[in-house]
């Protein structure tokens, strides 16, 4: 399951991962299925103008959208995916930090163009929004989004709003004013994620299908997988069922380290809407020698000689095998044995080029957490890492890119 999230709460290796994809979306011609050239001619041309802004399709059509853009972000980051402006929670004023500067500091230090402040406009050029964006409010138009949620109809709902979403494009300005230039503004994207996400709010708190002439609505230029026919709105009526969930509140924990102790927020409100909470463990490498991570929540003196059979601190272990020091994954080469070679009866395919593999492992650390007395308004959590004898590892030793905490 993908989870989108609040821009405003992306890490710093995040951020670093959608600009990157975004970056190099633009670079890919146009000639290119996931070229970002493609994608936002799809909305409003040129040469064909195939978003919907009426009734039916407005949502579904966009959803749909969405999905082919976040997929293609994910062809060239395959850890991406698209996060929403959050204009309509409360008060705000301007497009996201994230996308206010017209440079950034990438990972290597270097001040280049930052991606999420402009798009390369179809005709040549950059999009730009209107001068004076960074003092712009859009509080009443929050408002306005969440009176729209005790809407009693679909109909009702989509159309409350559409009409939100219209002073989100024309308060923006410039390029988000006009539908042939929108879908070049990169902030686009994030507003309608938003825009997405309020509608499956709303759907959470009214079930039922959709209306017939939404279900049965073509949404042009996205095929069915493995099929010529055109997706309709049945198609993406659940997020579920598309594969991404929206995550609805903030946890900003920077990434920590094995060995070391943090300690997070964790009220009794906050905790009743969390489902699972994961240790996220992201390496692109085996490790050379077997280790095991045990995780041990508020036992902060916890090492490898702590128990783990009978302990309530201890919220459960993963590990990762072996490969000895000559590792040659990250990246596979080509074998010398031909594809399709014959060997006994059985015929070997090549493997693949050039992919990249990854070898990150999640340890969910639920159960231990709603253990906890419900008055613990925050939690430690310490990481172990144990060889095959029971030796502790040194973080030093391991090949980790992050650890995270993950929460649904």
């Amino acid at each position: 399951m993908r989870y989108r999230k609040n821009i405003n709460c992306l890490s710093t290796n995040e951020l670093h991962d959608l600009r990157e994809a975004l970056a190099a979306m633009y670079a890919l011609p146009a000639s290119d299925p996931n070229s970002f050239a493609t994608l936002a001619s799809f909305h409003g041309g040129p040469p064909i103008t195939y978003c919907a802004h009426g009734a039916p399709g407005f949502f579904t059509w966009h959803r749909a959208y969405l999905m082919a853009f976040e997929n293609a972000l994910r062809v060239v980051g395959c850890q991406v995916t698209l996060p929403y402006w959050d204009w309509s929670s409360g008060p705000t004023t301007g497009v996201p930090a994230a996308c206010r500067q017209a440079t950034y500091v990438n990972r290597s230090g270097a001040t280049v163009a930052n991606p999420l402040y402009s798009g390369p406009r179809a005709g040549g050029g950059q999009t730009a929004r209107r001068a004076d964006i960074d003092t712009t409010v859009y509080d009443d138009l929050a408002t306005s989004a969440q009176a729209a949620m005790s809407a009693g109809t679909f109909a009702s709902f989509q159309s409350q709003i559409n009409g939100v979403h219209g002073s989100v494009h024309v308060r923006t300005g410039g390029d988000m004013g006009s539908v042939p230039t929108a879908a070049y503004d990169p902030i686009f994207y994030l507003h309608h994620a938003n825009i997405d996400r309020l509608w499956a709010d709303w759907q959470a708190a009214h079930p039922g299908a959709l209306p017939a002439s939404e279900a049965s609505f073509q949404l042009q230029p996205f095929p069915r997988p493995y099929s010529i026919a055109w997706q309709t709105g049945s198609d993406v009526e659940s997020t579920d069922a598309l594969g991404y969930r929206y995550r609805r509140f903030c946890f900003l924990i920077p990434p920590f380290k094995v060995w070391e102790v943090i300690k997070v927020d964790w009220p009794f409100p906050l905790r009743e809407r969390v489902d699972a909470v994961r240790v996220v463990l992201k390496s692109h490498h085996m490790q050379p020698e077997p280790v095991e991570i045990r995780a041990f929540v508020n036992q902060p003196d916890a090492d490898a000689r702590t128990r783990i059979h009978g302990n309530p601190a201890f919220a459960g272990a993963t590990a990762f095998f072996g490969h000895g020091p000559a590792d040659p994954h990250g990246e596979k080469t080509p074998a010398s044995q031909p594809a399709g070679h014959e060997h006994g009866d059985m015929q070997r395919p090549a493997p693949q080029a050039g992919v990249k593999e990854r070898f990150d492992l999640e340890l969910n650390i639920t159960r231990a957490l709603r253990a906890l007395k419900s008055e613990a308004a925050d939690f430690s959590l310490k990481l172990v890492a144990v060889d095959g004898a029971g030796n502790e590892v040194p973080a030093a030793k391991m090949i980790l890119e992050e650890i995270a905490l993950e929460f649904e």
